[in-house]
């Protein structure tokens, strides 16, 4: 359990520390090379994982997915309420 849930956790906020919608602090192709290097790094380790058949490094894959779908949702879910000030101020 804690195999999935620490890396989820920890995924989840350092993503929310870089900026899950916006760069923080950083230019924007930084913030961009990072998400890059964060989803080749877990597709290759995902490959090895797979190819292993290590179970422990599965589990550890299956946390980082759920931080990061955890993250798309929680991007997502901001656009979309900033589209709805937007529509309810008439831009």
């Amino acid at each position: 359990m804690l195999t999935v849930l620490i890396p989820a956790v920890a995924v989840f906020l350092f993503l929310a520390s870089i900026g899950i919608s916006r760069p923080r602090k950083m230019k924007l192709s930084t913030w961009c090379w990072i998400y890059i290097v964060i989803a080749v790094m877990f597709d290759v380790f995902t490959v090895v994982a797979v190819l292993l058949q290590n179970s422990q490094l599965i589990e550890i894959l299956l946390g980082v997915a759920a931080g990061s779908a955890t993250s798309l949702a929680y991007h997502v879910w901001k656009d979309m309420r900033e589209m709805g000030n937007e529509h309810q101020h008439g831009n």
